[in-house]
């Protein structure tokens, strides 16, 4: 807590950990915290099952964006215009080259979910962080954007594939799947999950 603290005084973010569960982004948004560059800020939902896993996973998107700063993570610039592309499609607009966009953004949190591991190893929190448990959701979590892609909506707010333990028993314990593709098999488990 101390280095974020420290890291979010130093690029001006604000830290702000809410008194619940989910916060709520927008009018059509609710998840369980953010990473925001421009508004320039850092908030997770404090009393989360998954907190800490969150916190970390979005303090590993600070870091993202403080490379792109550095000028080491290129990926940061043209993620965030995809995700503002998938975002429009989401909401019914025609969006040409629809599947880059939202491989980019994909890519982009492969990235994070790598960033995130490591931070949890490095900071000795395997502890109290299951790691194989960690990446499967993480896994579960990069598999969305393909379901996603091919039925155009978001998960529910109550039911997310990185909460399904239907859905997070069948991935990986490693980053070693084929991001590209939603196999059949873990498609039937998010129909049969109605995520």
């Amino acid at each position: 807590m101390d280095h974020v603290n420290s890291e979010c005084e130093k690029y001006g973010i604000l830290l702000d950990l809410r008194r619940s569960k989910r916060v709520k982004y927008d009018d059509t948004i609710t998840c369980s915290g953010w990473f925001d560059c421009d508004a320039k800020e850092l908030v997770v939902g404090k009393y989360s099952s998954d907190f800490l896993g969150i916190f970390v996973h979005e303090y590993a998107h600070m870091t993202q964006w403080i490379d792109y700063l550095d000028g080491t993570f290129p990926l940061w610039k043209s993620a965030g215009n995809s995700i503002a592309k998938y975002n429009e499609w989401l909401d019914g607009k025609p969006t040409p080259n629809i599947s880059k966009h939202i491989a980019r953004a994909r890519d982009l949190e492969l990235d994070n979910e790598r960033r995130s591991v490591r931070i949890i190893r490095d900071w000795g929190l395997d502890s109290v962080i299951d790691i194989d448990d960690y990446i499967r959701k993480a896994n579960a979590y990069l598999l969305f954007y393909n379901w996603m892609r091919k039925y155009r909506r978001w998960s529910s707010t109550t039911r997310s594939p990185y909460n399904t333990p239907a859905i997070t028993k069948l991935m990986s314990k490693k980053f070693n799947m084929n991001y590209a593709e939603l196999p059949s098999h873990i498609e039937k488990a998010f129909i049969d999950a109605r995520i």
